[in-house]
């Protein structure tokens, strides 16, 4: 049984919920959905929020967060066990002192931690080094990705307030037109005063701020796989024998899953 992450579904189902329960809410009030459309006031709401973010932050880095949000919107399987049979070749070729054939089977590796790991083990750097280079690289991509949903927390904060100012537009303008526009005009602009606010929750509480959680998860998840390779990596430098490496991992992998029955999800890998 290979150890992954599935989040089964749950951003579909969570978003498309979400949906239906305000589609429902607005024909249980006798309203109907149109009702809920303004495009004026989710113009002012997606703008102004986008526009208050690029203020706060670089527009390359809005652009990689925007751009992962279409990732988000279906499972992630981590699966990091299917590279454990490689890292075993390794450390079985390297501790025979067969150093091209360790190349050959670092060759087949995918995951790029675990390969600049393994080479720089078989160039014979110091294990300080090695570990140094590894966790420079982790705290890089964990930065990276921690930079996009703190991005995707900005606009859940900006969303509510752009829906509040779109409230006190709509409400001056009521104002200043009593007694000159008619009672259907009122309601029009009383509907669009009230309707930025629940577009500016909606996002931030429904789109945004749950995403940028899911975000966050997927990053812890990625740093643990990530520091799994990298023990892999410190026990192929110490020239450990495979099956001590296997079971070494399979201890650790238990550890942090906080499950000891996950111990035994590597047997197979190998």
């Amino acid at each position: 049984m290979k150890w992954f992450i599935d989040t089964r579904k749950s951003t579909l189902l969570g978003l498309s919920g979400g949906v239906s329960i305000l589609i429902a809410t607005a024909y249980i009030a006798h309203q109907g959905f149109m009702a809920l459309i303004n495009l004026p006031g989710l113009l002012l709401v997606l703008g102004g929020t986008l526009a208050a973010t690029l203020v706060s932050r670089p527009l390359h880095d809005v652009i990689k967060a925007l751009k992962a949000l279409p990732r988000l919107m279906h499972d992630e399987q981590i699966q990091i066990n299917s590279e454990i049979p490689h890292l075993l070749d390794i450390a079985y070729w390297y501790r025979a002192g067969n150093i091209e054939a360790a190349e050959q089977a670092i060759a087949k590796v995918s995951n790029p931690l675990l390969r600049i790991g393994a080479q720089l083990v078989l160039d014979q750097e110091l294990i300080h080094d090695v570990v140094k280079v590894l966790q420079w690289r982790i705290a890089g991509i964990r930065d990276q990705e921690q930079s996009q949903a703190h991005i995707l927390r900005i606009m859940a904060t900006f969303a509510p307030a752009f829906g509040m100012l779109g409230t006190l537009f709509g409400l001056v303008q009521m104002l200043h037109g009593l007694g000159q526009e008619s009672l259907s005009q009122i309601g029009v602009t009383m509907s669009f005063a009230l309707i930025t606010t629940l577009y500016g929750l909606v996002l931030a509480n429904v789109i945004f701020k749950p995403l940028a959680m899911k975000m966050e998860r997927r990053i812890q998840h990625r740093v643990m796989g990530m520091n799994f390779l990298l023990e892999g990596v410190v026990l192929l430098h110490q020239r450990r024998h495979p099956i001590v490496i296997k079971e070494s991992l399979e201890m650790y992998l238990g550890q942090l899953q906080g499950n000891p029955q996950a111990a035994v999800s590597l047997a197979r890998a190998a």
